[in-house]
């Protein structure tokens, strides 16, 4: 998928390429975003009309599409043209492109939420409970991908200070398991919301989920199901429809209340599954071996923590019991 201002509701990927560029920023501090408008326009306001992607019908979105196209791979030369010829157009000064060197700043990305652009800053009690309320609040603005990982990070940090959290979070970590039968009915209601051309997508993956067990608690599998969805709602259009007709990616596969995996039994010592999540991977590898972490890999780069339990109680008990004496 072609990531523009049209898909960025956080502007987290534009964030990324302003990075270092102060002109840059300056620059697009003041230019409006309208998505509705965007989506509105005929296909030739975009400089990639095949994909309605990297919009032109004025000089602030012309210079932001610049920014989004870099670094992309496969764009045909036509692109490039259209948006030289804009850039012509409407005087844009391409000297605010340029990358200017900044002392590097000791930034400590592992306490933020959303480490790649360094949002959400949890070192504290008190950051746990706001971060939540700021995710409760804006996450209907994240992409899917920060959303999931905000929200998996979220509950590490809440463990590690000992703070509960909403099973609404939990949901947005997908820390919960998948009623099939719901997540078949919202299926089969973006069949029926979406344009002709996506309902048989719709219809088919409805298909296939009606035949899973009733249940659902591989998170691996649960966010291949999410990202399935997102994909289909970005290319129909439903993604508008989010959090009021329907619920969003993530929330119509994590759709109940129900803890994937309440914890397990080390050595004797039972250990909830806030205490597992509380550490990162590499606590994991040290002690158990580097196979452990990539057998619970949910295939994304976190932690499957259902998957992780499930392991951990076929291990030998010396095995339970080094890990058991390392967990606070």
């Amino acid at each position: 998928m072609v990531v523009d201002q049209s898909c960025d509701p956080v502007m987290a990927h534009l964030v990324r390429r302003v990075e270092g560029r102060p002109k840059l920023a300056a620059a697009l501090s003041d230019v409006d975003v309208d998505c509705e408008s965007i989506a509105a326009l005929p296909d030739d306001a975009f400089a990639w009309p095949e994909k309605r992607a990297f919009p032109v019908h004025d000089a602030g979105n012309t210079l932001m599409s610049c920014v989004y196209r870099e670094g992309l791979t496969g764009v045909p030369a036509h692109v490039d043209a259209t948006l030289k010829e804009a850039c012509d157009i409407y005087g844009i000064d391409v000297g605010v492109f340029a990358q200017e060197k900044t002392a590097a700043a000791d930034v400590n990305t592992n306490d933020y939420l959303l480490p790649d652009i360094k949002r959400l800053k949890v070192t504290s009690v008190e950051h746990v409970k706001v971060a939540e309320e700021r995710l409760r609040n804006e996450g209907r603005n994240l992409s899917l991908e920060h959303k999931a990982t905000a929200s998996a990070r979220l509950v590490q940090k809440a463990a590690a200070f000992a703070v509960p959290l909403r099973v609404e979070t939990l949901k947005m970590a997908g820390m919960v398991a998948t009623d099939t039968r719901t997540l078949s009915d919202w299926l089969e209601a973006r069949a029926e919301a979406a344009p002709d051309e996506h309902k048989a997508g719709y219809t088919k993956l409805a298909s296939v989920v009606r035949r899973l067990p009733a249940e659902v608690r591989d998170r691996g599998q649960q966010m291949k199901l999410a990202d399935a969805i997102f994909e289909m709602d970005q290319l129909s259009g439903l993604q508008a429809h989010w959090n009021r007709r329907l619920p969003d990616p993530m929330a119509s596969v994590f759709n109940t209340e129900k803890t994937a995996s309440q914890g397990v039994t080390l050595a004797g010592r039972f250990v909830p599954m806030s205490r597992l999540a509380a550490y990162e991977p590499s606590f994991y590898g040290d002690i158990l071996g580097p196979d452990i972490v990539r057998e619970s890999s949910d295939g994304r780069g976190q932690m499957d923590f259902a998957k992780l339990a499930e392991i951990l109680n076929t291990l030998p008990v010396d095995m339970q019991r080094a890990l058991s004496n390392q967990l606070r």
